[in-house]
């Protein structure tokens, strides 16, 4: 028992003294996701990605290379390697190997008049990068959102924490003056056991509003990744509806989708555009291993490729291509509907909460007029306890829902304003 007093002691002095809002956990969220930490690791690969296409494309390529053929010749007079072998000689023809190779170059290569190229590698890093920051974006919005229900959420266990403690302190309260009351002979002893028995059921609403608070607190903390098992206080939030927005930003996915597309058709292009390289190397290369000392040289030279003919795939790929422009479109135009109806749907909603709002504070207003008059009326002996009490439970009850309402009016306009991106 002892132990159970201690918790609920330490639990209520932390709430006293720790202070925490809706933007806290939000950032905290964004400062926790493994997912926007690997888009923003996804952006620093673009641009390594960038830097290999400038150098696979644009840049020079410089190797080493060295062969080494050995094809003997046998019944050549002992000789086994030649240029010139004897007409009963056993071996490869010469004219196919020049009876060996010795080789060892530093060749230089590099890709011209590739410009266009580069241009739509390029472009297709970019795309990259745009969806990259894009994701970012839609993660950051689905954070905000998330973490706001499950901070409404959890702020409505504490208002039922306050709202239960405000109810024993009042019963508590009640429970002294009944005492006194009963020891004058004004109230029956029956009544005195009822509002105990009522004081007890309500201090175990107590417990459970502050466990189911806890509760809630350690969702909070996973869902924005942080690793705590402190019991703060949240503060209070209010939110606002967004301004609508002239066209969402969801859809910006399909706009990014439509250009992915364009660029895998130009990139399936390249091949049909001239390809040019040049080439230089230098070095040793010999047949044979006479005057092996004066076989160092250089060459270059260029080579050219130019596709004629393969089955008119470039108008078939084209073909694909405008089909999954279609298909985009009608992706697009389904997904505009459907965000618009979400939002005249919510709105509704919205309108629906605040009118329930407004009908439950008359009715509470209504309520504390005649819990007024109850307790005068049971002071005097003309109402029962059990009436009273049934009054007052009533009463907690409709306080309960209008929190309930009010998180909930709260939770529709988050909705709204996720929709309205």
């Amino acid at each position: 028992m002892f132990r159970r007093i201690s918790f609920w002691v330490l639990l209520i002095s932390k709430l006293a003294t720790a202070q925490h809002s809706l933007d806290d956990f939000i950032n905290s969220a964004f400062a926790n996701s493994p997912v926007l930490k690997e888009y923003h690791q996804q952006q620093t690969l673009n641009q390594i990605q960038q830097k290999i296409n400038q150098a696979e494309n644009a840049g020079f390529q410089v190797s080493l290379s060295g062969d080494y053929l050995f094809a003997p010749y046998f019944n050549n007079h002992g000789k086994l390697v030649t240029i010139n072998p004897a007409p009963q000689a056993i071996g490869y023809d010469i004219n196919l190997f020049d009876g060996g190779l010795y080789s060892a170059q530093l060749n230089l290569e590099r890709n011209i008049f590739n410009g266009r190229l580069m241009n739509v590698l390029n472009r297709q890093v970019q795309i990259q990068d745009e969806n990259a920051r894009y994701n970012i974006d839609l993660e950051k919005h689905n954070l905000q959102k998330q973490v706001t229900d499950q901070y409404l959420n959890t702020y409505q266990s504490f208002l039922m924490i306050q709202l239960a403690r405000e109810v024993v302190s009042n019963l508590s309260d009640q429970l002294k003056l009944t005492r006194e009351l009963v020891e004058k002979g004004f109230v029956k002893t029956q009544d005195y056991l009822l509002l105990k028995i009522e004081l007890k059921n309500q201090s175990i609403v107590l417990s459970d509003a502050r466990q189911n608070y806890r509760s809630n607190l350690y969702q909070l903390y996973a869902v924005c990744g942080i690793s705590d098992t402190a019991v703060v206080v949240i503060d209070s939030v209010a939110l606002k509806m967004v301004k609508l927005m002239p066209e969402s930003n969801f859809v910006q996915k399909y706009t990014l989708d439509s250009l992915v597309t364009v660029n895998q058709q130009q990139q399936f292009e390249v091949k049909y555009w001239p390809q040019v390289s040049v080439f230089f190397n230098t070095g040793l290369n010999a047949v044979a291993l006479n005057n092996i000392g004066r076989k160092f040289g250089m060459s270059a030279g260029f080579s050219l490729s130019v596709p004629l003919y393969d089955g008119r795939q470039k108008s078939l790929t084209r073909q694909q291509s405008l089909v999954n422009q279609h298909t985009i479109s009608e992706y697009r135009r389904f997904s505009e509907q459907n965000i618009a109806m979400q939002r005249n749907d919510l709105i509704s909603r919205i309108r629906a909460r605040q009118q329930n709002i407004e009908a439950l504070t008359e009715q509470i207003a209504d309520y504390q007029k005649l819990l007024q008059l109850s307790d005068r009326q049971l002071q005097q002996g003309n109402v029962s306890m059990i009436d009273h009490l049934t009054l007052m439970r009533n009463f907690v009850e409709i306080r309960k829902n209008k929190i309930e309402t009010e998180i909930n009016y709260q939770l529709e306009i988050n909705n709204y304003n996720y929709w309205n991106w």
